[in-house]
């Protein structure tokens, strides 16, 4: 193996290396942003009214799909 041949092997060696870094750090910027967002969550004060709303429609067994949050919010607050 010459010289160039030795250069390349190693180079290709080293990308090798950098993708897969690449794939942990994409996995552990994912991870850190869960973290993140449970850990701000725990700072979220619900409201009494969600959360009777929450019993209620748990106990009457009705189900809404909601789009977005505000649209939930909405809903809650007409009540």
């Amino acid at each position: 193996m010459n010289m160039i041949e030795a250069e390349n092997t190693a180079i290709s060696s080293i990308q090798n290396d950098l993708r897969t870094l690449g794939k942990k750090v994409d996995r552990m910027e994912g991870m850190l942003e869960t973290l993140i967002d449970i850990y701000t969550d725990t700072f979220y004060v619900v409201k009494d009214q969600y959360v009777e709303k929450l019993q209620k429609i748990r106990l009457e067994g009705k189900f809404e799909e909601f789009s977005d949050l505000e649209s939930l919010k909405r809903s809650l607050e007409e009540d």
